[in-house]
């Protein structure tokens, strides 16, 4: 019994390792760009996406704040890089999140 618990214990664990190393990177990005956007819709006066707009606008914020958080501390990236690496991803995320939202606004 204690084996069929460790085994599924280290699968869920693998597994949750693998969904955060495929997806928080796109988060990261998905998150500069809403940190930036949603408050340039506000003070354009446009719709920002309406009743969840605050809300995706807190977690957006909360999700850059973790990653600058452990880029500060140089907390080891999840992904199989060196964090030098993390934080230039980081950073041009920031750079491509302002482009993207200069196109929007333009368009």
């Amino acid at each position: 019994m204690r084996f069929f618990k460790g085994v599924i214990v280290r699968l869920v664990t693998m597994l949750v390792d693998l969904v955060l190393l495929w997806l928080l990177p796109f988060a990261y990005l998905a998150a500069a760009y809403l940190a930036l956007d949603i408050p340039a819709r506000w003070l354009a006066r446009r719709d920002a996406y309406g009743r969840w707009g605050l809300l995706m606008f807190a977690a957006a914020v909360a999700v850059e704040l973790l990653g600058i958080a452990r880029a500060r501390r140089d907390a080891p990236p999840i992904a199989p890089v060196r964090p030098k690496f993390a934080k230039v991803m980081l950073g041009l995320s920031w750079v491509a999140a302002v482009l993207f939202t200069i196109g929007d606004l333009a368009s």
